[in-house]
């Protein structure tokens, strides 16, 4: 690997498709969990890289505080899923 940088995206490559693969037989609501633990691993790498992004930090941090809360509460992390998609949407629709 040429950097830190690209073993990173390596490892993270790695871990979806592990990920991937593991899917076909573990529990339904593994997915979206292996999902949103890819995307907090990759604003982390977005973050060593240089990038400083305010809200993708605090996206960071709430995909810290709650993506295990899949395995006690489903519909609070669903709730937490919507949520912070609605929080995606709208950042998206300020930067146009």
């Amino acid at each position: 690997m040429e950097n830190n940088v690209d073993e990173e995206l390596f490892s993270l490559i790695c871990y979806m498709v592990t990920s991937a693969r593991n899917l076909v037989r573990e529990t339904k609501m593994y997915g979206p969990l292996r999902l949103i633990d890819a995307c907090g691993r990759l604003i982390g790498i977005l973050e060593r890289m240089g990038t400083n992004s305010e809200f993708l930090s605090k996206v960071k941090t709430r995909i810290e505080a709650n993506k295990y809360g899949v395995m006690s509460d489903e519909k609070a992390f669903v709730d937490f899923l919507d949520a912070l998609i609605l929080d995606l949407v709208g950042q998206l629709q300020e930067g146009k």
